[in-house]
C-alpha cells in the first residue's frame, strides 16, 4: 500500500470516528393544538400544552367574519378570515400561563397552560 493511500485512509477513519462522537440534531416535533372560534368565543378557551416543545396551534374561525388572534404574552398576531382557518407555529414556550383573544371583537379570550 502506498503512502498516500495509508494516510489517506487513516485521515478517513479519524473523520469518521470524529462524527460519532458529535451529537445529532434532530428537529422537534411539534405538539398540535386546536382552537375554535365561533358565536364570538373560544372554545376550548383553556389550552394545555407540555413546556419546551414546539407548538403548532391551528385556529378554525367558523364565524362570518373575520377575527384577529392575538397574545402580547406568546408575541403573535393573526388575522383569520371568515370560515377558515390559520397554523399558528410557536417556539418552545416556558412553563407558566399565556393570554390569547380576538383584538376584533374584544369579547373572547382564553388562556394557554404550559406545564
Amino acid at each position: 500500500m502506498s503512502l498516500a493511500r495509508t494516510v489517506l485512509l487513516v485521515a478517513a477513519s479519524a473523520a469518521l470516528s470524529f462524527a460519532t462522537l458529535l451529537p445529532i440534531a434532530h428537529a422537534q416535533q411539534a405538539t398540535s393544538l386546536t382552537v375554535t372560534y365561533s358565536n364570538g368565543k373560544f372554545q376550548p378557551s383553556a389550552l394545555h400544552a407540555p413546556a419546551n416543545t414546539p407548538l403548532a396551534l391551528t385556529v378554525k374561525n367558523l364565524d362570518a367574519k373575520s377575527m384577529e388572534f392575538e397574545s402580547a404574552s406568546l408575541r403573535v398576531e393573526k388575522v383569520i378570515d371568515a370560515k377558515s382557518e390559520g397554523v399558528i407555529n410557536l417556539r418552545p414556550l416556558k412553563p407558566g400561563k399565556y393570554d390569547f383573544y380576538d383584538d376584533f371583537g374584544g369579547k373572547a379570550d382564553g388562556t394557554l397552560t404550559v406545564q
